[in-house]
C-alpha cells in the first residue's frame, strides 16, 4: 500500500456506498472487549474511515481518537455529521508510543496492507501504541470470502440518489483482489486488498509481542472453519494470565449477542 489517498474521489460516496454494513456488530463487540480495561481508557481506533464506529465509542464517553491513511475520508466524514477526533497517519507507521489501552483496527483493514511485510509492519506498530496490558482487537476477511461474494463478479448497487457499478477480480497467485467502483457514469476508482492465511497472521501477532487471548470466526465467535469469510482477533501486550478468565465471560457473551 502506498502513502497515497486511494480514497481522495470515492470518500464523499463512501457512507451511503457502505450504509449496509453492519457497525453496530463491531460495536457491541468492542464494547464488551472494552469491559476487560478499567475506566478511564484511552483508545484508539486505527483506519477509522469516516468515523461511524469511533463516533459510536465516543457516545460511551470514551475517550476515543482515530488515524486514517485518508485525509479524504477523515475530511468526508467530519462533513456528514459530528466532529470527531483523527489524524492522517499510516498504520505501519503510527505516532503513537506505549500509550494506548485499548485500539481497534477493523472492517479488514489489515487486507489493505498489500505485502506481508507492511502487514508484519502494521502489527508491530499497532503492538507499539499500546500500552503495558492494552488490548488490540482487529480483524481480516479470508480467501473464502473473496471467492465466494467477489472474485470475477461484476454487479450494481443504488445507493440512494446515486448508482455504483462494481467488478472484482482476484489473483490466487498474488493473493490480490483488485475491485474497480463506478458511481453513475464517471471514472472507475480501484482498491486492493490481500488475502492473509490465519496462521501467517497469528505469527505476525505474537513476533510482535503480544499475546492471543483468541481468535475467532467473526459471525459465531467460535472456532475459525473452512466456511469462516471474516476473522476476528484478540491480543493483549503483556501477559495473557490476567484477562484469561474474564475473557472467558466475554466471549460467552458475544457468542449469545451473536446467535
Amino acid at each position: 500500500m502506498s502513502a497515497s489517498d486511494s480514497f481522495v474521489d470515492l470518500a464523499r460516496y463512501y457512507d451511503p456506498i457502505m450504509s449496509h454494513v453492519d457497525y453496530d456488530r463491531w460495536y457491541l463487540i468492542g464494547g464488551a472487549i472494552g469491559e476487560l480495561l478499567p475506566r478511564p481508557f484511552t483508545h484508539l481506533d486505527a483506519a477509522c474511515g469516516t468515523g461511524v464506529l469511533l463516533k459510536k465509542f465516543q457516545s460511551d464517553r470514551w475517550r476515543s481518537i482515530g488515524i486514517d491513511l485518508s485525509a479524504s475520508m477523515l475530511r468526508a466524514g467530519r462533513q456528514s455529521g459530528r466532529a470527531f477526533p483523527a489524524a492522517a497517519a499510516d498504520l505501519r507507521a503510527l505516532p503513537f508510543n506505549g500509550c494506548m489501552n485499548y485500539i481497534t483496527c477493523l472492517f479488514d483493514s489489515v487486507n489493505f496492507l498489500l505485502r506481508n511485510a507492511d502487514m508484519e509492519r502494521g502489527i508491530k506498530s499497532l503492538t507499539a501504541a499500546l500500552a503495558p496490558n492494552g488490548i488490540l482487537y482487529f480483524d481480516i476477511v479470508t480467501e473464502r470470502m473473496v471467492l465466494e461474494h467477489f472474485a470475477g463478479q461484476s454487479w450494481t448497487e443504488r445507493n440512494g440518489k446515486f448508482v455504483t457499478s462494481w467488478e472484482c477480480e482476484y489473483d490466487r497467485k498474488t493473493l490480490t483482489a483488485e475491485t474497480r467502483i463506478r458511481v453513475n457514469n464517471g471514472p472507475a476508482y480501484t482498491l486492493y486488498e490481500r488475502v492473509y492465511e490465519p496462521e501467517e497472521v497469528e505469527d505476525a501477532v505474537m513476533r510482535a509481542g503480544l499475546s492471543l487471548l483468541g481468535m475467532f470466526d467473526a459471525e459465531t465467535w467460535r472456532a475459525p472453519r473452512r466456511k469462516t469469510v471474516r476473522m476476528d482477533f484478540v491480543a493483549v501486550k503483556g501477559d495473557p494470565k490476567p484477562f484469561s478468565a474474564r475473557f472467558k465471560g466475554v466471549r460467552d457473551h458475544v457468542r449469545a449477542l451473536l446467535r
